[in-house]
């Protein structure tokens, strides 16, 4: 990223864009079909086969044998290694935010990128991973990730959940950017309630706002319509 302007370090190249790029029809399918792949995520973990269910888990499967991140095994599939594993768990939403800020005009992108800085208190270093970031014209982009069940803000604390890892997200713009960054906030929580017509959590919408975070919930459903929110929130930050 050249001078890039955030207080951190980077360690390492963080994940590859261009392997995010080659399997990006898989990542948009399973942000399409995300429920299905949560359901078997216990399997996923323990590396037991995964069986295929039907619906939108038949057509993510093959397509993830053919993207290498599944193998058969049996009647079955099991990820072909540990990093396969974590991007079904969770690392696919990092390379879907990736590709979604190139799509919408970002440069320099990166996603999983480990970094680290020095505390301003004693001058020790520490460590902690980004999900994505990149740059719009002058402008730093920062992302943070949040895979978790569509109905997370319906169950117990789960707005709390939400903000906290909002809270983070504004902590790092306010630390690592001095609030000079876009901070986007991509997650597969469901905000918004069509059948009443309203958000689920006013609160947590409200809080994201004074907070001056941008939302991408899975609400929008297609790659497309998330590319198109980007371009509306860095055209109105530019």
């Amino acid at each position: 990223m050249g001078n890039h302007p955030f207080a951190f370090r980077f360690e390492g190249s963080g994940g590859r864009v261009g392997t995010a790029r080659s399997r990006g029809p898989l990542t948009r399918k399973i942000y399409g079909g995300f429920p299905a792949l949560l359901a078997i995520r216990d399997i996923i973990h323990r590396n037991q086969p995964i069986e295929d269910r039907g619906g939108p888990l038949s057509q993510i499967l093959p397509l993830a044998v053919k993207h290498r991140v599944l193998r058969r095994q049996g009647k079955g599939f099991v990820p072909i290694g540990n990093a396969e594993r974590s991007y079904l768990l969770g690392g696919w939403l990092e390379e879907f935010a990736a590709l979604a800020l190139i799509e919408a005009g970002c440069r320099d992108v990166r996603y999983a990128q480990p970094v680290s800085w020095l505390a301003s208190t004693d001058s020790s270093r520490h460590w902690n991973e980004i999900d994505a970031l990149g740059m719009y014209g002058d402008k730093p982009v920062l992302v943070s990730c949040k895979a978790v069940a569509e109905d997370t803000i319906d169950s117990r604390n789960g707005d709390d959940r939400l903000f906290d890892a909002l809270l983070e997200l504004s902590y790092w713009n306010a630390h690592f950017a001095d609030r000079a960054a876009v901070p986007v906030f991509f997650t597969t929580a469901d905000f918004y309630d069509e059948e009443r017509q309203r958000f689920r959590s006013p609160k947590l919408v409200e809080r994201a706002k004074v907070l001056d975070l941008a939302i991408v919930p899975v609400d929008f459903g297609s790659f497309g319509a998330v590319v198109a929110h980007l371009k509306r929130v860095l055209a109105h930050t530019a």
